[in-house]
């Protein structure tokens, strides 16, 4: 993940995966919102998993742990706010 742009209330992170890769359990501090450029993921939450595809967007709540599984090559945005940080777990 690179931090891509930054203001007083918003910063945009741009994620690049290949395909097989899995982004480790982690959650925002802040309320997050993907959008996929390109590719395909499985996003696994507590309660249920969702199949993120190129030009689809999805919005993933503060604190909710999650897991990201790359099906195909991926680049995506995730918008946050400007004080938010990102914590990886061990579980």
């Amino acid at each position: 993940m690179e931090e891509i742009h930054k203001n007083a209330v918003f910063k945009v992170l741009q994620v690049n995966l290949p395909q097989g890769q899995t982004m480790p359990r982690h959650f925002a501090s802040s309320d997050a919102f993907i959008i996929v450029e390109k590719g395909e993921a499985i996003l696994s939450l507590p309660t249920k998993s969702v199949t993120l595809l190129a030009g689809t967007s999805f919005p993933i709540p503060a604190k909710v742990p999650h897991t990201l599984e790359i099906m195909a090559d991926f680049r995506a945005h995730v918008i946050l706010a400007a004080d938010a940080y990102i914590q990886f777990n061990e579980k």
